[in-house]
């Protein structure tokens, strides 16, 4: 026997590596917390932490953009729709368009403020969603090859079949609703009487986009061969222009977002960044477009366009944010019947008649601000930040934005595969919307879309059977 100790193999520390990701995170969250700290000790103003958020938020933007596959992850799409709705007005004073960027503005003649301690909130909220939705997608993040659409091609001639049938419909529906709002006022009436816009027509004729919607996001998906897809696209997108005349235009590019981000899976090159910025200019200059029409109808020949000026309009989400900070109490006792209510939003629409008090935070939020407006259409849009801080505060927003990034890194995973990306790109426009949106809108439009599935299930079924029928072939009498 030996009273020596027994020699353990050390432990090669010098050869185990650290993920990069780690000290990507750890210094977003040490300049997070090195802000909030000078902040509080009164080092930092408003103004320059609201630099300091746009700072972060773009380089995460770029981060997503590196690491996360140049745009093949549905995170890079999210934080930038995450600065242009919450953030834009911030972009804009950077740039020299805003002197203050924290007033609220939204549905006031007179804007006003909501204190430095609930600004730096704000700003807090905001800056720490964006790092807790990048960090679950850039953990162990792992690209895969372009994606093969040959074994779901053999659905493609019934999806033509359906698409065509159904577009005549499509415009008509789009046709004579862009008709009853111009008769009932323009773009407000939508939110005046939608149940009167919707039975304008035919309840046949209202579901069609149950059908043509599904078919034409099957087709982008499945579709190997460009040219058709964009073809395409080109007619879907021509029967949802009378939408686009309307004033009503979140949709539509938030689909055009999504359609892009299921052409970059299906693509082997890399983005150029010119196609890129052309890309985004050619968006922003027809959402201004639109908004100038909405907004100024009879006065569209005078348009010019102001990017600074579009910026602080289209970032005036964060109004939304600030107005829940401020007045949490008003909002906390719905803070959970706000989400469960949204449940039913792709199937049941809501509008200024059939208002009541704690169903939807936009609707809440509305009435507070100016309900004499809201009662002549006008409203404040959704805020899931702001939702997520009526439920629990600075440690809400942490936590239900650890979910989202989540939530976008299963998208990512079920985008693998044709089927999952069919499914995931007829949800991912509602997701896009969130920072502008509500919560669990998307839940209820994947329900939605849940139904849609089953009736094109139904339908291939119907038509295998159909086109299996072969005539039999006739004896010939000699």
């Amino acid at each position: 026997m030996t009273a020596a100790a027994p020699a353990w193999p050390v432990a090669g520390f010098g050869s185990l590596r650290i993920p990069a990701a780690v000290f990507e995170v750890l210094g977003y969250l040490a300049v997070v917390a090195a802000g909030s700290l000078a902040f509080l000790a009164g080092w930092l103003t408003v103004n320059g932490a609201v630099v300091l958020t746009v700072v972060l938020l773009s380089s995460l933007i770029v981060m997503s953009w590196v690491h996360l596959g140049q745009g093949r992850h549905p995170a890079f799409l999210f934080l930038a729709t995450l600065m242009f709705f919450q953030g834009g007005r911030l972009l804009a004073y950077c740039l020299g368009g805003v002197a203050q960027p924290l007033q609220v503005q939204l549905m006031q003649s007179e804007p006003f403020n909501i204190g430095r301690t609930n600004e730096g909130i704000v700003l807090l909220c905001l800056a720490l969603s964006a790092v807790c939705i990048y960090v679950p997608c850039r953990w162990n993040y792992s690209g895969f090859p372009p994606l093969s659409t040959e074994g779901v091609r053999q659905y493609l001639p019934y999806l033509y079949l359906l698409f065509f049938a159904s577009m005549p419909v499509q415009l008509f529906k789009n046709y004579r609703y862009f008709e009853w709002a111009q008769e009932h006022g323009g773009y407000l009436s939508i939110y005046l009487s939608h149940e009167s816009l919707a039975s304008s027509v035919p309840f046949l004729v209202r579901i069609v986009p149950l059908i043509s919607f599904p078919v034409f996001v099957a087709i982008f998906v499945f579709e190997h061969r460009k040219k058709l897809a964009y073809l395409t696209a080109l007619f879907y997108f021509g029967a949802a222009s009378l939408i686009l005349l309307m004033g009503a235009r979140g949709a539509v590019f938030s689909l055009i977002l999504a359609l892009w981000y299921v052409a970059r899976l299906k693509s082997t090159t890399r983005t150029r960044l010119v196609a890129l910025v052309t890309f985004v200019v050619v968006l922003v200059l027809v959402a201004d477009v639109i908004r100038n029409l909405r907004e100024k109808p009879d006065d569209a020949s005078s348009y010019s366009f102001l990017p600074l000026e579009f910026l602080e309009v289209q970032g005036v989400s964060i109004d939304v944010t600030s107005t829940v900070v401020a007045y949490r109490d008003y909002f906390a006792p719905y803070a959970w019947s706000y989400p469960l209510n949204e449940l039913h939003n792709a199937f049941v629409a809501s509008d200024t008649r059939n208002y009541g008090r704690g169903k939807q935070l936009p609707h809440d939020a509305s009435v507070l601000l100016n309900v004499v407006a809201y009662r002549n259409g006008a409203g404040a849009g959704g805020s899931y930040i702001g939702e997520a801080y009526a439920i629990g505060g600075v440690a809400g927003v942490v936590f239900i934005s650890l979910l989202v990034g989540g939530g976008l890194r299963l998208l990512q995973f079920a985008s693998r595969s044709a089927p999952g990306l069919f499914l995931v790109a007829m949800t991912l426009p509602d997701v896009l919307l969130m920072p502008r949106g509500q919560l669990l809108d998307w839940l209820s439009v994947l329900v939605r879309n849940g139904i849609s599935i089953i009736l094109l299930v139904t339908g291939w079924w119907v038509f295998r059977v159909l086109t299996s029928i072969r005539r039999p072939d006739t004896a010939v009498v000699s």
